[in-house]
């Protein structure tokens, strides 16, 4: 028998709620009356109201290198996402940092002067898996808006409200309950055209993965492939 993970305890829970509705007083006799047609319905019921199986929330923090080159500054970023919404958002940075950039080197960044936000514009893609040992990983493709600010000294470069336009890919796993501790992590990969976000593909090039070491938060994911 297989260790009963949150996944299979949330799928076996909500897959038993129609055979007992359907069986009133008396779960047992209904479970013997229902033909294998119409399990084989309620389970494919249970996956299409299992679509939006996948969510999450919390804080990563990356080191970001300071001014002899070294990560030891930290910068959390605050994400949030599920079927339907994606947000990737640095409000602002508590101390100063070197950025590595693409195109401009390394620029220095002062405390309180970076601000960085992207917010999904589509969900094209949403694909819910799980491994063998019941992790669970979502994978999400579509379009973004990112607004970066930078301030240094006297110049500012970008806004906080004028926003270019990218494409993302999120990697999501749910490692447990415990978040970071259990093996949970996000992953926000954005690629950056020179031509529709010059100051993002600047700044981060190409391709970028925006993530960290989560130390708030919690990445839920139920595989409705996985039988109860």
């Amino acid at each position: 028998m297989k260790p009963l993970t949150r996944r299979s305890f949330i799928t076996a829970a909500v897959a038993t709620v129609p055979v007992a509705m359907l069986a009133g007083p008396n779960v047992f006799a209904a479970e013997a009356d229902v033909s294998p047609e119409e399990l084989e319905a309620l389970r494919r019921k249970l996956r299409e109201l299992s679509l939006n199986t996948a969510s999450g929330g919390g804080v990563n923090v990356k080191l970001m290198p300071d001014a002899n080159g070294e990560p030891t500054v930290p910068l959390p970023e605050v994400f949030s996402f599920d079927r339907h919404h994606a947000i990737c958002r640095v409000e602002t940075n508590p101390e100063a940092f070197v950025m590595p950039t693409f195109a401009m080197g390394e620029v220095p960044i002062e405390a309180h002067s970076f601000f960085m936000s992207m917010l999904a514009t589509t969900i094209d893609e949403y694909v819910v898996s799980s491994d063998e040992d019941g992790t669970g990983r979502v994978t999400m493709r579509g379009g973004l808006d990112c607004a970066t600010e930078v301030g240094q000294a006297e110049i500012t470069l970008g806004s906080r409200t004028v926003a270019e336009h990218a494409t993302y890919r999120i990697d999501a796993v749910d490692g447990g309950v415990g978040g970071g501790e259990a093996g949970d992590s996000f992953a926000f990969t954005v690629f950056f055209d020179p031509d529709e976000a010059p100051l993002n593909h600047a700044i981060f090039g190409p391709e970028f993965t925006f993530t960290g070491d989560l130390v708030a938060g919690e990445v839920t994911i139920v595989d409705p492939a996985i039988e109860a």
